[in-house]
């Protein structure tokens, strides 16, 4: 009763009946969905978590959710002119593009 020659290394492993490694990969003719996955795993527009900062960057346009350490991190060194300035009133280094630029600091309550 001698089976079949067993392969060094992985012995749990075995061998499927019909290896397919040599022939080509064949592409399928469909369209894949654009938006379906997209959609499905999109983190854009979820809500900031409650005691997290959200930075909105005049140059870029991108709204950034960071934590507290991470605001005074980027605040050091920062210009606030909140009676001059209507819209964005702090000078700070954003998360996204790392420019220094006008930002809206936001906190989540």
């Amino acid at each position: 009763m001698s089976g079949p020659p067993k392969e060094p290394g992985f012995d749990r492993l075995r061998r499927r009946a019909a290896d397919r490694s040599d022939e080509p990969f064949e592409v399928p003719d469909t369209v894949p969905d654009q938006e379906g996955k997209r959609l499905l795993f999109s983190a854009a527009d979820q809500p900031a978590a409650y005691g997290s900062f959200t930075i909105d960057c005049s140059d870029c346009s991108v709204r950034s959710v960071v934590s507290a350490a991470q605001v005074l991190r980027l605040a050091l060194p920062s210009l606030h002119l909140p009676g001059l300035r209507r819209d964005h009133w702090s000078y700070m280094r954003c998360p996204a593009c790392r420019r220094r630029a006008w930002v809206r600091v936001g906190l989540q309550i």
